[in-house]
C-alpha cells in the first residue's frame, strides 16, 4: 500500500495555540494518538510515573474543560481498513516483543519501540485510561479510528462552551470539521 501524502496539505496551515483564549469557556478534545507521543518518558520512570506526565502535561496546556479520544484497536480487522492497513505498514518498520506490565513496572526499552507494538500500545492506553479517569479527565476510545468521533463530540458539546479546540495533528480533522460541523465560531 502507498503511503498517503496528506501531510502536504498540513503543511499549508499554522498551528494555533490555545493559550491566546486563556480565562473563556473552553473545551479541548486531545487526539490520544496524538497525545502518546507529546510526552517523552525519562530513563527509571515506572509506567505509573508516565501516567502522571500525561495528566500533568493535559492539565498544564489545557485546563480542566479537556477529553482525550482514543483510537481503538479491533483485534479482527487484519488489514481490511485504511487505518489497519496503516498499522501493519508501520509494525513492519519498527517493532518489539509484547510486555506485560503494571503501574510499578519501569520500560526497558525505548518509547518509540514500546509503542510501536501495536499489543503494548492498547495495554498502556488501557493504563493511561484508567489513570486519567481516575483524576476526572473525560476519555473516550472510538471502535477503530477516533477522528469521527473527535468531531461528533466537538459538534455535540458546541453550545456549552465559549470555544472548541480540536487538538492534533491530522488534516482529516479540517476536513470532517468542514463537512460534519454548522457554521459556528466557537468550532
Amino acid at each position: 500500500m502507498r503511503k498517503g501524502t496528506k501531510s502536504s496539505l498540513f503543511s499549508a496551515f499554522t498551528p494555533t495555540k490555545i493559550d491566546v483564549v486563556q480565562g473563556k469557556n473552553n473545551f479541548v478534545l486531545v487526539d490520544g494518538g496524538h497525545l502518546l507521543y507529546k510526552i517523552v518518558s525519562q530513563r527509571n520512570m515506572n509506567f505509573g510515573d508516565i501516567a502522571k506526565r500525561y495528566l500533568t502535561y493535559l492539565q498544564t496546556h489545557y485546563g480542566s474543560n479537556v477529553a482525550v479520544v482514543f483510537d481503538g484497536y479491533p483485534s479482527d480487522v487484519n488489514g481490511k481498513s485504511t487505518k489497519s492497513a496503516e498499522r501493519i505498514r508501520r509494525a513492519n518498520l519498527l517493532s518489539s516483543h509484547d510486555i506485560i506490565f503494571n503501574e510499578a513496572t519501569c520500560p526497558e526499552i525505548s518509547q518509540e519501540q514500546f509503542l510501536a507494538n501495536e499489543r503494548n500500545k492498547v495495554r498502556f492506553i488501557d493504563l493511561l485510561k484508567k489513570f486519567l479517569q481516575k483524576a476526572n479527565v473525560t476519555v473516550k476510545q472510538a471502535v477503530e479510528d477516533a477522528d469521527v468521533l473527535i468531531v461528533k463530540i466537538a459538534v455535540s458539546v458546541k453550545s456549552q462552551y465559549d470555544n472548541i479546540f480540536v487538538v492534533g495533528e491530522n488534516i482529516d480533522f479540517l476536513v470532517l470539521l468542514t463537512g460534519l460541523a454548522p457554521m459556528k465560531e466557537n468550532l
